[in-house]
This record gives C-alpha cells, structure tokens and sequence, in this order.
C-alpha cells in the first residue's frame, strides 16, 4: 500500500486489488497514519491536492498507426523529446510529488527502445506505470516484458469492419491479436474506446468483444476537438439526445455483459444529467474537470497541460519542483466554480462537474470560462433559459 497526507486526510492506493482512495484523517489514523504537520486546524474537505494523482506522460509522438481523429496528432518523432536520463529525472519528480500512477502513451509508446527500461525504473520510484498503445505492431519480445505493467490498454472504437469508423485505417485482426497475446501472459487488459456518433450504435457489440476476451473493462472516452480529431469534431461529437441516452445505455449493457465500464471526466456532464445520487456519485471517485488538480498531461518533451486535451501551458515537468508554479498555471480551472455562470451556478453537481470539459467549452466557444455547451442542461439552458 502507497500513501500520502492531504489537508482532508490522505489518499491511499493499493495494487492488489488495484484501487485508490480519498479518506478523511479519522480513517488515516486508524491505519496508524498520523501528520499534525499535513492536519493544521479543523477537518477540510476535498479541494486542490498537493500533487496530481496521475500523469499521462506521452513517451514518444511517434506512431505508424496514422489514425485520422489522433488527438495527439502523432507521427514522426519530436526533435526535443525527453532522452533516457531524463525521462528518469521527471520520474524522479514525480514520485517525489507524491505521484501515484503515470499513464504511458504516445504516440506508440513501445516505438521507444528504452520504453520497458523507463516503465522499470517508475515502479521502482513507486508509480504504476500502466500503458495505452494501438496494438498493431506487438510482438511475443514485448509481451515477455509487460508484467510490470499495471495495466494495458488497447484502443479500438468498432469490431471488424467497424475497426476503423474514426481511424480510417482496419488494424482490427492485428490488435485482435494483441488481446489475445497479453491475455495469455494473465496481464491485465482493457479497452479504450472512443464514442462518437458514428459508433454509438454499436455500444452492444463493443460489450460482447470484451466480454468474449475477457478485458478488465472498458474506458470510454468522448471524442473531443483535439489534435487530427478537431477538423472532424463536428461531425463526429454525440448528438445532444445521444448524450443523454448514453450512460443509462452503457450501464445496461455493462450490467449485460458482466463487463465493468468507466466514462472519462469529460461526460461527467452527461452522468449529472440523470441526477445519481450524491453518495453514490462521490462513493465512485466521480469527478468531472480536474485539470492541473488530479491529473496532468505530458509530451514527450516535457511540455504539461491540464490534460491531454487542453494547450500547452508554458511549463515543463521540470517546472513542477515548484509547487507553486502548478496551481498558478492552472488557476482557472482550479477556481473555476468560484465564477462559474448559469446554468451551473444553480446545478446541484456543480462541485462534482465543475463545468464538464473545458476543452470543448474553449473550442466550440472560444473561451475556458463558459460551460461545457453538450450538457444536456447546458443545451436545454441555452434553448429555454430554463436551468433543469
């Protein structure tokens, strides 16, 4: 079990079973885990965290995959991209920060020849290094190799023919293959799908591949304006009545299929929609925008963004040593509920969503200050003047 002390208590993670916990300081000292140092005053709540609980760091932005929606916009390899030693040194940082998991990604994460030597050394430091790939170019060497892996992921957004609604390319028989290979070896495996018009209708048969090979479970992830996908984004976004339509879909057929599901933070707008309730929604670690907060994003080079889908922020990961420098860069989606406007101002989730994706929000409005403008309430809000 890894731990670190926060303002409200501390948070915990373990790997076996893999989970990470946000508990009050009540529960901290009953696993003999006390900090006057960390606990000044009365009892606070959950509010900007001394360091991101993740970071997906991009290892590399070179890919052959050559997916028409990349939101990474990979391809070739960047000139400046953190070499071997100093990969280790934001390693180093990180952990220091007290860093739980970093994401691996790319690009083509495995195209680095020193990619299993880095995954290594982080859980070494103490991070899990979990990985998010393609799939088409794995090979028996890499597989061998992956038990330090946490958890790998593989993107596919259709089955069969289907494989390539958004890619423009049909790797399916290779990453089909990929599943097959890692599940042999018992590594945890699981899908990375991203959901827009075009594959909302084939939710079902996503379920049903994962159930068949068996995958931890399935991350659904919005597409979003962001790299290659933003010439498209238009076109392939969620209609606003598939949006709402979507959680109690993927719930059904989780339930179904005996496959677990996730939705990344950015339809945390669509989940408020069917108003859960609050203790079941915060039980889950739920959570909408935390950009700068829980999560980071890295290139390959160092930059850092909120997350993977918003700009650059002028920092390195270098930059990070000073605790300050994060927050400051990050002000406006950190204090963001504090000016947020209507409809938000007066929904019940606010602190919960805080607003859905911001990155959305920049793109289809041009400013990080409005809401997120496909919540269900955002859209009924701008038709009606109604909040829900």
């Amino acid at each position: 079990m890894n731990y670190r002390f926060e303002d409200f208590g501390g948070i915990i993670s373990s790997t076996n079973p893999p989970f990470l916990a946000f508990v009050d300081r009540d529960y901290m000292r009953s696993l003999s885990l006390e900090s006057p140092e960390h606990w000044p005053g009365e009892q606070k709540p959950v509010g900007i965290l001394s360091a991101p609980t993740e970071v997906h760091f991009a290892a590399t932005n070179q890919c052959s995959a050559g997916c028409a929606n990349c939101y990474m916009d990979s391809g070739r390899k960047r000139a400046n991209e953190l070499n071997t030693d100093e990969f280790k040194k934001a390693i180093d940082l990180l952990a220091g920060m007290g860093v739980f998991h970093i994401a691996l990604g790319g690009g083509e994460a495995l195209l680095r020849e020193d990619f299993f030597e880095l995954a290594e050394y982080a859980r070494k430091k103490g991070l899990v290094p979990n990985l998010t790939i393609s799939g088409i170019s794995l090979n028996p060497a890499h597989i061998e190799k992956m038990t330090v892996l946490g958890q790998v992921n593989l993107s596919l957004d259709g089955i069969g023919e289907a494989y390539g609604v958004y890619r423009g390319k049909n790797h399916f028989d290779s990453v089909n293959h990929s599943f097959d290979l890692i599940r042999q070896q018992g590594i945890p495996v699981g899908i990375n799908c991203v959901i827009g018009a075009a594959n909302f209708d084939l939710l079902e048969s996503i379920f049903a591949y994962a159930a068949e090979k068996k995958v931890t479970d399935i991350d659904f992830l919005r597409y979003k304006p962001s790299g290659r996908g933003t010439a498209s984004y238009h076109r392939c976004k969620l209609s606003n009545e598939q949006n709402m339509e979507l959680i109690p879909r993927i719930k059904a057929l989780s339930e179904k299929y005996q496959v677990a599901s996730k939705a990344d933070c950015s339809f945390i707008p669509m989940i408020c929609w069917h108003r859960p309730p609050f203790d079941e929604i915060y039980g889950m670690g739920t959570y909408g925008c935390e950009a700068g907060n829980v999560l980071l994003g890295i290139t390959s080079e160092g930059q850092v963004s909120g997350c993977s889908f918003l700009p650059d922020s002028g920092l390195t990961v270098f930059d990070l040593q000073n605790p300050s420098a994060r927050t400051a860069a990050f002000s406006t989606f950190l204090h963001w509920t504090d000016h947020a406007p209507m409809p938000c101002r007066e929904c019940a989730y606010l602190e919960i969503c805080k607003g859905g994706c911001h990155a959305v929000a920049n793109f289809v409005t041009g400013s990080f200050d409005h809401p997120d403008p496909e919540c269900p309430a955002v859209v009924k809000y701008n038709r009606t003047g109604a909040a829900s």
